[in-house]
C-alpha cells in the first residue's frame, strides 16, 4: 500500500527537478547585456510578422507604414465604368497621405481609344476616385495610352487602412468607324501610397 502512494510522489519529484534543470541550463545571463541582446531579435521578428501580414509595405517607421505600394509591373482588367482596387495598404500612418500611380493603358477591344481614367481611393471614412486623364482633351485618339504619373490627395484613417482604386468612366473603341463601349487592360508600372 506504501508503494503505491509512493510512485506517484516520486514522478512528480522528477518532473519537478526535470523542469528546474532546464531552467538553470546554459550561460547565465546578466540583466543589462543579456536586455538588449533579447531586444534586438524581438524587433526584427515583430518587423517580419508586419511584413508578412503587409507584404505591400515598402518603408516602415517604428510600427507604422509609411511607403506602401506595387514595386514590380502588375496587371489588371478593368470595367468600364468602374471602381477596382489594386491595392490594400494597412498598418499606415494615419493623417495626411499622396497617391502616385504611372500605367499603361488600353482597350479590351482593340482599335482607337478613348477613355476617362484617373486613380482613386477608398477608406473607411470615404472614396473618391476622379477622372485624371481624359483621352479627348490629350488629342489624336490612340489605341493605347502611357498615363501618369497621375496622384492624388487623400487622408489616412486612424485605423490605418487605405485602398487604392484604378478608375475607368466612359470607355468606348472605335472599330470600323464604329464606337463600342468596352473595358480597360492597365499594366501598373509605378504605384505608391505615402504618409506624408
Amino acid at each position: 500500500m506504501e508503494n503505491r502512494s509512493f510512485l506517484p510522489l516520486a514522478l512528480l519529484s522528477l518532473c519537478a527537478v526535470s523542469g528546474l534543470s532546464e531552467v538553470n541550463i546554459g550561460e547565465p545571463r546578466s540583466h543589462s547585456a543579456g536586455a538588449k541582446n533579447e531586444a534586438a531579435p524581438m524587433v526584427a521578428e515583430l518587423h517580419d510578422s508586419r511584413q508578412k501580414t503587409n507584404p505591400s509595405c515598402r518603408q516602415w517607421k517604428g510600427e507604422t507604414c509609411t511607403v506602401c505600394g506595387i514595386d514590380s509591373p502588375s496587371s489588371f482588367l478593368l470595367k468600364n465604368k468602374t471602381k477596382t482596387p489594386v491595392l490594400l495598404c494597412r498598418d499606415m500612418k494615419p493623417g495626411p497621405a499622396r497617391l502616385e500611380m504611372t500605367t499603361h493603358a488600353e482597350p479590351a477591344i482593340s482599335g482607337l481609344w478613348e477613355v476617362e481614367f484617373g486613380l482613386g481611393y477608398q477608406t473607411a471614412l470615404r472614396s473618391e476616385c476622379p477622372h485624371q486623364f481624359i483621352a479627348s482633351n490629350n488629342p489624336p485618339l490612340k489605341p493605347a495610352y502611357e498615363v501618369g504619373p497621375i496622384n492624388i490627395k487623400s487622408e489616412i484613417p486612424p485605423d490605418g487602412m487605405i485602398q487604392a482604386l484604378a478608375c475607368v468612366g466612359l470607355s468606348s473603341a472605335q472599330v470600323r468607324e464604329e464606337g463600342k463601349e468596352t473595358g480597360a487592360s492597365i499594366k501598373v508600372f509605378t504605384l505608391r501610397v505615402v504618409s506624408e
